[in-house]
């Protein structure tokens, strides 16, 4: 699974981490970790090593970043001191994009190398792409019965954090669905607030994520199959699945 979120170990209701079949990179490490794309791209890696050679993998991708990651190759940026992302983000406040430029500052102020760009890699492996790009009103319907989900079943999960003592990580935290399950859960929102809430953040969300994938589909190298379709029960699915694993 190439998501940022799901490798979360003690929120699977939250994340929507159930599934009919097995995955790997799912439920891996606690919130109070700090996770990156590194560390996802290299605990992947690694498991795509240990597969037998020429052994068909799914990469189920929910995080266009981390996709990139892995697929292409491009170098990625170094972790930098939490001094100098301080005064990166301070000096970026004005920016009209201020996360990017505060990104291209820390790594100035740390000396690192200019970056390549992340869409400009060479594939990394053998690869057909399927992109599921739903109609509008599909998609808001999946996203207002993912969030109503997320709100019942988290709750569950939000009471257990907070018997444990477990303090997430920042970047968890502020996530889409736990801080709204968390403010539910603490008598701060009611439930149909926090499900609107969720809801309004995932559809930002998830144009931002089919913008990132319309582009990733556009700029992948001509080797790469890539099939775009709206309806999960697209005959074109089949062949297109059929035909790389026999490959």
């Amino acid at each position: 699974m190439i998501d940022s979120m799901q490798v979360y170990e003690e929120i699977p209701a939250i994340t929507n981490q159930a599934r009919t079949r097995p995955a790997q990179m799912v439920g891996i490490v606690s919130i109070a970790e700090e996770w990156s794309v590194a560390r996802h791209k290299e605990r992947a890696e690694a498991i795509i090593s240990s597969l037998a050679p020429n052994l068909p993998f799914v990469l189920d991708a929910g995080t266009g970043m981390y996709l990139n990651a892995l697929v292409l190759s491009v170098p990625l940026a170094p972790k930098v001191p939490v001094e100098l992302r301080s005064r990166a983000e301070e000096l970026a406040a004005a920016a009209e994009n201020p996360r990017r430029e505060a990104r291209e500052l820390e790594l100035a102020l740390a000396g690192a190398p200019k970056r390549g760009s992340i869409w400009d890699g060479e594939l990394s492996y053998d690869a057909a792409f399927l992109y599921l790009r739903p109609p509008r009103e599909e998609l808001d319907r999946n996203i207002r019965a993912r969030s109503s989900r997320m709100v019942r079943n988290g709750a569950r999960e939000a009471k257990r954090l907070e018997e444990s003592g477990i303090e997430p990580n920042p970047s968890v935290r502020e996530a889409i669905g736990v801080k709204e399950v968390l403010l539910h859960a603490s008598g701060e929102l009611y439930e149909r607030e926090a499900e609107a809430c969720i809801a309004a953040r995932t559809r930002r969300l998830a144009r931002r994520q089919i913008r990132w994938f319309d582009k990733l589909a556009r700029s992948l190298p001509d080797a790469a199959n890539v099939l775009v379709v709206e309806d999960a029960g697209d005959p074109r699915i089949k062949h297109l699945t059929h035909d790389t694993i026999r490959a």
